[in-house]
């Protein structure tokens, strides 16, 4: 539900945007380049694939800490 509220024109938006796994799955399955003319800030392959190393990264420990946190 994020992705929409974030635009690609701004930099810092367009950084949280792509920080996301919807938008990183819409880049890695797109089969073109993105247009060098545009005036948006496009995501690229390599960043999408760290963003699916890291959310589930941060995943784990942020389960770790709640439990670790909960449990006392």
């Amino acid at each position: 539900m994020l992705p929409p509220i974030f635009s690609q024109s701004a930099r810092r938006s367009a950084a949280v945007n792509h920080a996301m796994p919807v938008t990183a799955w819409k880049r890695l399955v797109q089969n073109w380049a993105p247009d060098p003319h545009s005036l948006a800030y496009s995501a690229t392959v390599p960043g999408s694939w760290a963003v699916y190393a890291i959310w589930p990264l941060i995943a784990v420990v942020l389960a770790t800490v709640v439990v670790r946190h909960r449990d006392v």
